[in-house]
C-alpha cells in the first residue's frame, strides 16, 4: 500500500479522537499503549473495508470518523437517560428500533437526530465529491483489513477491562472499550460462561418440597417512590403497604439495571446468578442463551408444575420468546391476548395483567401453576403522556411545575400498579388454594431531572414475597435481585410441623 493511503488512515484514526472527546463520560487522552492501538486498528479497518467497496479515499476516512461519531452521540443519549455508555449488545437491539420505535426514539434529543441526519446527507455528499481510485490496491487492503482485525483481536484480549463500562471508558476512551467488549464478547467463551454458570447455579437441582400455586410479578419501574420526598401521598401504595405487613418476607432490591435494560433483573430473578459471574454476558444475558438451561421454572417444572409467562407486550421483545423457551417456560401468553384489554397509557394496563393472572390460575388444570409475569403499564418514556393540570395533587404536594410533570406520570401508574395488587391479594386471600406471591420492581424509573431536583438518586426497587397460608411473622431482608428466586423457593415451606401437606389441588376452578 503506497504512503498517501497509509497517511489517510492514520490521520482518519486521530480524526476519529475528536467526536469521541465528546462522548460521556469523558476520558483522557493519557490511555494505554494498547487502547490507542485498538483505536487505530479498528479505524483503519473500516477505512480499508470501505475503501475496497467504493475505491474512495476520502469518503472511507470520513465514514470511519461519522460511524465514531454516531456512536459517540448515540451513546450520549443513553447515558443521559440510563447512566450506562452504549455498549456491544446494544447492536442486538437496533432493529427493535424500527419495531418499536416509542421506545427508543424518544430518548435522542433534537441536536442528536439533527446531527445524524446531516452526517448522512455528509456521506451521500461525501461519496459523490469523491473521485474514486483508478486502480484499487485490492491485495493490500485485504492484507491491511486482515492484519488490522488481528491486531485489534490482540489488543482486546489483553486490554484491561473492568466490564463496568463507565470505568473502562474513562480509562481507555469509548471508541476502544466499545471494540473491545464487541470483539471479546462475541468470542464463543461467552455463551460457554454462561451455560457453566446457570449449571451450577441454585436451581440446577432438588425440586419444591411442597405444591401451592407460585406467581412471580416483575412490575415495570416499580419503586417505593415516597423515599424520594415526604411531600409524595403515602396512600399511592396502600395495598403494598398491606402486602408487606402480611408478607413473609420484604424489603428493598438491588438490581443491575437503573431506568431501563428490564432483562438483567430478570434474567438474575430467574436464575440465580450474581451478573458478575456472567461475563460479558451480563449487557444482554438473553441473547447468549444457545441451550435448555437451568432457572426457576426449570426448577418448578421438575417438581410436576405447568409453567407460565404472562406480559401485555411483544413475546420476541427482547428475544424473550426464545429465551423463555430455554428457561423452560412451557407457554407465553403475550400482548395477542390482550387485543381487548382496558390501556393506561400507551400501554396494557396493569389491572388487565391482573385480571390475566386470575383467569390463569383459575383455568382447569391437573398440576400446580408457577406464573411469572410481567407488567408494560409504567414503562417510559413518561415525558410523552399527558398531565392535566392539578393532577400531581393526587400524588404529591410539590405543585404543577413543569418539572414534576413525569413524576406525576410516575406516580398515576405507580398507583395503578398498587391497584393490581390490591385486586390480586383479594383474589388471593379468598382462594383455596395455597398461594405464594413474589412481587418486584426490574428498576428504578429513568427520571434523572427528577431526581435532581429532588436531591436524592434511588438505586434500589422494592419487593415483598406473600403467602396465603402458614403464620409467619414479616421480616425485613434487603437483597440482591440474584437471591429474590431462592428466598422465593425458602417459602415455599409451609410455616407448620413438617410433612404437613399442603391443601389438596383442586383441578376445576375456584
Amino acid at each position: 500500500m503506497n504512503a498517501p493511503l497509509a497517511l489517510s488512515f492514520v490521520a482518519a484514526a486521530g480524526l476519529a479522537l475528536l467526536p469521541e472527546a465528546l462522548a460521556l463520560p469523558r476520558a483522557s487522552l493519557r490511555r494505554a499503549p494498547l487502547a490507542f492501538a485498538l483505536h487505530v486498528s479498528a479505524i483503519a479497518f473500516i477505512c480499508a473495508c470501505m475503501l475496497l467497496v467504493t475505491g474512495r479515499v476520502r469518503f472511507s476516512a470520513f465514514v470511519a470518523i461519522a460511524l465514531v461519531a454516531l456512536l459517540a452521540g448515540v451513546s450520549n443519549a443513553k447515558y443521559a437517560s440510563l447512566r450506562e455508555p452504549f455498549v456491544f449488545t446494544d447492536l442486538s437491539l437496533f432493529s427493535q428500533l424500527f419495531a418499536h420505535p416509542r421506545l427508543y426514539l424518544p430518548f435522542l434529543s433534537v441536536g442528536t437526530v439533527a446531527a445524524i441526519v446531516l452526517g448522512v446527507v455528509g456521506v451521500v455528499a461525501g461519496f459523490i465529491a469523491d473521485t474514486p481510485l483508478a486502480q484499487r490496491p485490492v491485495g493490500a487492503l485485504l492484507a491491511l483489513a486482515g492484519a488490522c482485525v488481528a491486531t485489534a483481536y490482540l489488543c482486546a484480549a489483553h486490554l484491561p477491562l473492568t466490564l463496568n463500562a463507565v470505568d473502562d471508558q474513562k480509562r481507555h476512551g469509548f471508541f476502544a472499550v466499545f471494540v473491545a467488549y464487541l470483539l471479546n464478547g462475541m468470542k464463543p467463551a461467552t455463551s460457554r460462561q454462561l451455560r457453566d454458570v446457570l449449571a451450577a447455579g441454585p436451581f440446577a437441582s432438588s425440586a419444591p418440597p411442597s405444591a401451592p400455586d407460585v406467581i412471580l410479578i416483575q412490575s415495570e419501574s416499580f419503586f417505593d417512590a415516597r423515599r424520594l420526598t415526604g411531600k409524595i401521598a403515602p396512600t399511592v401504595l396502600k395495598h403494598f403497604d398491606s402486602a408487606r405487613r402480611e408478607s413473609l418476607q420484604h424489603g428493598e432490591l438491588t438490581v443491575p439495571a437503573w431506568g431501563a435494560n428490564t432483562m438483567r433483573t430478570e434474567f438474575a430473578v430467574l436464575t440465580g446468578v450474581d451478573p458478575a459471574r456472567l461475563g460479558y454476558a451480563r449487557f444482554y444475558p438473553y441473547a447468549f442463551i444457545r441451550q435448555t438451561c437451568a432457572s426457576l421454572a426449570s426448577w418448578f417444572k421438575n417438581g410436576g408444575y405447568r409453567t407460565l409467562a404472562i406480559h401485555p407486550y411483544f413475546a420476541d421483545f427482547f428475544g424473550r420468546e426464545r429465551a423463555f423457551r430455554h428457561l423452560q417456560i412451557d407457554r407465553f401468553i403475550d400482548i395477542a391476548a390482550f387485543a381487548d384489554a382496558p390501556r393506561a397509557g400507551p400501554y396494557v394496563s396493569d389491572l388487565a395483567v391482573a385480571d390475566a393472572i386470575i383467569e390463569a390460575l383459575d383455568a382447569p388444570r391437573d398440576k400446580p401453576a408457577f406464573i411469572f409475569s410481567m407488567t408494560m403499564e409504567n414503562h417510559g418514556p413518561l415525558h410523552l403522556e399527558s398531565v392535566q393540570e392539578g393532577e400531581g395533587a393526587a400524588f404529591h404536594a410539590l405543585g404543577d411545575d413543569p418539572r414534576w410533570h413525569d413524576l406525576t406520570a410516575y406516580l398515576r401508574h405507580l398507583a395503578n400498579a398498587d391497584a393490581m395488587l390490591g385486586r390480586l391479594l383479594a383474589a388471593l386471600r379468598a382462594r383455596r388454594r395455597d398461594t405464594v406471591l413474589c412481587f418486584y420492581g426490574d428498576h428504578v424509573p429513568a427520571l434523572p431531572h427528577v431526581y435532581a431536583a429532588l436531591g436524592c438518586e434511588p438505586e434500589q426497587s422494592d419487593y415483598f414475597i406473600w403467602r396465603n397460608y402458614g403464620d409467619a411473622p414479616a421480616t425485613r431482608q434487603d437483597l440482591c435481585a440474584e437471591r429474590l428466586g431462592v428466598a422465593l423457593v425458602q417459602a415455599l415451606e409451609p410455616a407448620m410441623p413438617r410433612g404437613t401437606p399442603a391443601r389438596a389441588l383442586h383441578p376445576t376452578t375456584e
